[in-house]
Formats: structure tokens, C-alpha cells, sequence
């Protein structure tokens, strides 16, 4: 379950799926960024299928996989002018898909006619970058959205294009939120939606200490992570937190693994399973019972496909300077300081992980902040920097690309599992 293929054709591109906020701090949506994608660059050698949909059923949940949608948000995803006229947006999910466009100065009548064309059937459209320029107002009349990158701009400058975006009856997105700051100002501006890596940034509280809930958490790790555990006593502690075994028991009985019999305990998996799986899954679920704000749910989601995109892509690599293992801890826990607004050398103390784990989660170990390094690059679209770390760990690009989907696949199974009837 969860393997690559050896098929050449089904080979992965690399993508980075950034989120978008709302005012009320839920994920409304996700900016799908895909590297070297054809329907995204100048190249007029394009396909207007896209490689991971199925434009043959256009039933919503049969995109669930696909890396730009997850549950009911929305997936903003680029697309160049020639692939628009060759209507490779069509092979997205209507209702759900908003296509991103340059702000392009006098757009010729065939390009207007066929963002009519997407409009009429249900797509929205967004221009990225957006500069209010001259030349471009045809585009401005019939978007949906604009994305106005906030850095380096004057506020009088930004409040010039909110005005222009408001005269169209435009929701405005501001991007480039890199910290706290910036996204404050944004909602102080009244922008609408949020994108940027301003909720991986913590707001550390010195001193703070662990709720009696998280360290309940925590003792679970302890029981997990010393050998092989005492499977009775670790079914008694879990059983005692009804909401991980509720979340456990409801992915491994969902349709990513269709056993023929229902598994009704964490004993049960384990004899069916395996211990050495289902302590992935289980470490997953005490995690994510570890972050019930909403806020941190997206850390919580990409906590996860971190852990399981460094075990793959080790695996796959052949990567020997860590212990497959090791890397998936390192992914999971990579996340700690936002999530629970601790110092990150503060959250080791208290997690039972190696030393070199530890060093690697506070960036003193330098060849695991390399695997840390990977993940951010991947996550702000960093294609040059993402090859040099790729090279700097020996790691195989295609199994890393490959890894970094089937990795998004595995977290999609997991918090999606029981959403979908």
C-alpha cells in the first residue's frame, strides 16, 4: 500500500500546496504551485490534461487524491495563457478550482473569450501579482480574486490596488506573509485572505509549561518510542483517550486499506498490521490529538506529510546516514514549537527521542536541519535551493518527487478518513 510506481508515465512532479487563510484563521484553500509544469510555463508544449486528474469522472471526491485538494477547499492552481486556450483547466473539478492568471497588458479576444468560456462553467479566476496595470483592466472585469504581494510595497500603494480590486467587486488575497506582522497588517488593511508562512511562525511563551492534557500525550510517546511496548498496557492507555482511538480505528478501517474484517482495537491492528505500522499511524493520531486549535491543524497536516516523505524518500534513496525512523520522528515533531507555542529546546526535553533526534529538531545537528531545510524549500516553491539540498544529502530527485506525493497521499488518508460519506 502507499508504493511508487515503476511506471515512467506515472512519474511525479514536484509541487508545493501553500495555504490560504481566512479572516477566521481556517484554511479556506491551497495555492498549488507545480514545478516545470507545462500549463504553468511559457512553453506552447502542453497536454490539457493534467497528469493527476481524471477528467473522465468529474465527481468531486474522485479528486481527493490530487495535490491541490484536500476535503472542501478550494485549489488555486497558475496557468499560462496557451494552456488556457488549449482548456487544460477543464480537467480540474469545477466549483472547486481557481485559475490563476498573469495580469497580461491588452489580452488578445481569443484569451478573453476563453476565460468567458471557464467562468460559465464554474471556475473562478484569480490574477496573480496584481499591479492594477495599464492595458489590463478586461482581465480585472472578470476576476474573481486578486493576489496582491504585500513586501516591498508602501501601504498608500497597497491600499491603491485594495481600491481598484473593491471597484470590481474583487476579493483581495495579500501574500508574502512571511511573519506575524505582516499578516496583521494585512487584516488591518482589510484584506479578505492570507497566504504565507506566518502560521509556521510560533508565539513562543517563555516559561510556559505543558497542560496536563499534553503531557498525557506525551506519556504516550514514551510508551511508544521505548522497544517493543507493552501492547496491553499501551491498548489500556489508549483506549482511555477516546478521540485517537476514534481517529486509528477510523483510517484503518477506511478504503485506503479495505481489509476484508473490520478492525475493532489496536491489538487487532497490530497482529493484522504489524507493530512497526501501525506505530507510524498511531504516533500520527496522538499528534494530531496534540493540536486541537484550529490554527494548528495545518501544521498538524503537514507535520505529517514531512514524517512521511523523509521515510520514503530515505528508503527510496537509499539514504544511510539515518535510520528511516529517526526521520520520520524528525518530520513529525518538526512543527512542535508553533503548534504548542513552546521553545522548540524546551519541547525536546520532554519527548523521548535521541540525542541526535533532539539536535536535529533545534537545527544543532546539521545534517538533519538539512532534511528540515528540504521541507521548508519545498513548501515556499524553492526549486533551485530544493536541488541543492537534494544533492547535498545524495538523495534521487525523482524518488524525492515521488516521495512527496505519495507522502501528501498518506496524510489525505489519514484526516480524511470518515470525512468523506
Amino acid at each position: 500500500m502507499f508504493t511508487a510506481t515503476n511506471d515512467p508515465d506515472d512519474r511525479r512532479l514536484l509541487f508545493s500546496k501553500q495555504p490560504v487563510f481566512g479572516r477566521n484563521r481556517k484554511v479556506w484553500g491551497h495555492d498549488l504551485i507545480v514545478r516545470d509544469a507545462p500549463w504553468s510555463r511559457g512553453s506552447a508544449n502542453t497536454t490539457p490534461v493534467l497528469p493527476f486528474t481524471k477528467p473522465q469522472n468529474r465527481e468531486p471526491k474522485q479528486y481527493a487524491f490530487m495535490p491541490g485538494h484536500v476535503g472542501d477547499t478550494k485549489v488555486m492552481i497558475p496557468f499560462a495563457e496557451h494552456a488556457v486556450l488549449k482548456k487544460a483547466p477543464q480537467s480540474l473539478p469545477d466549483g472547486y478550482t481557481i485559475v490563476e492568471v498573469h495580469e497580461v497588458e491588452a489580452p488578445v479576444k481569443e484569451y478573453l473569450w476563453a476565460l468567458d468560456n471557464l467562468k460559465k462553467s464554474y471556475y473562478q479566476l484569480a490574477i496573480e501579482n496584481f499591479e492594477n496595470r495599464p492595458g489590463s483592466e478586461a482581465l480585472l472585469e472578470r476576476a474573481d480574486f486578486v493576489k496582491i504581494k504585500l513586501p516591498g510595497k508602501t501601504p498608500r500603494a497597497i491600499m491603491a490596488l485594495l481600491e481598484a480590486a473593491r471597484d470590481k467587486k474583487c476579493m483581495a488575497i495579500a501574500t508574502g506573509l512571511e511573519n506575524k506582522k505582516l499578516f496583521e497588517a494585512a487584516q488591518s488593511l482589510g484584506f479578505s485572505y492570507f497566504q504565507g508562512a506566518f502560521f509556521k511562525r510560533p508565539d513562543v511563551v517563555e516559561n510556559r509549561r505543558l497542560t496536563a492534557n499534553e503531557a498525557t500525550k506525551i506519556e504516550l510517546f514514551n510508551l511508544i518510542e521505548h522497544g517493543t511496548p507493552d501492547f496491553s498496557r499501551l491498548a489500556e492507555a489508549i483506549s482511555m483517550d477516546a478521540s485517537i482511538s476514534y481517529r486509528l480505528l477510523l483510517f484503518l478501517n477506511s478504503a485506503a486499506f479495505s481489509f476484508p474484517v473490520e478492525i475493532t482495537s489496536i491489538n487487532h491492528a497490530v497482529v493484522i498490521l504489524g507493530w512497526e505500522q501501525v506505530k507510524d499511524w498511531l504516533r500520527m493520531a496522538i499528534l494530531n490529538d496534540l493540536a486541537p486549535k484550529e490554527e494548528s491543524k495545518e501544521l498538524m497536516r503537514l507535520a505529517a506529510q514531512r514524517s512521511n516523505f523523509f521515510k520514503l524518500s530515505a528508503v527510496r534513496s537509499g539514504y544511510r546516514a539515518d535510520p528511516p525512523d529517526r526521520l520520520f520522528l524528525l518530520g513529525l515533531f518538526s512543527l512542535m514549537e508553533p503548534m504548542l507555542g513552546i521553545p522548540m529546546k524546551d519541547v525536546v526535553e520532554n519527548l523521548p527521542l535521541s540525542d541526535d533526534l533532539k539536535q536535529g529538531l533545534t537545527r544543532e545537528n546539521k545534517r538533519l536541519a538539512l532534511w528540515l531545510e528540504l521541507a521548508q524549500r519545498i513548501e515556499t516553491a524553492d526549486w533551485p535551493a530544493v536541488d541543492k539540498v537534494v544533492e547535498y544529502l545524495h538523495l534521487n530527485g525523482e524518488a524525492v518527487a515521488n516521495s512527496y506525493y505519495d507522502a501528501h497521499v498518506v496524510m489525505h488518508s489519514f484526516f480524511g478518513a470518515g470525512s468523506e460519506s
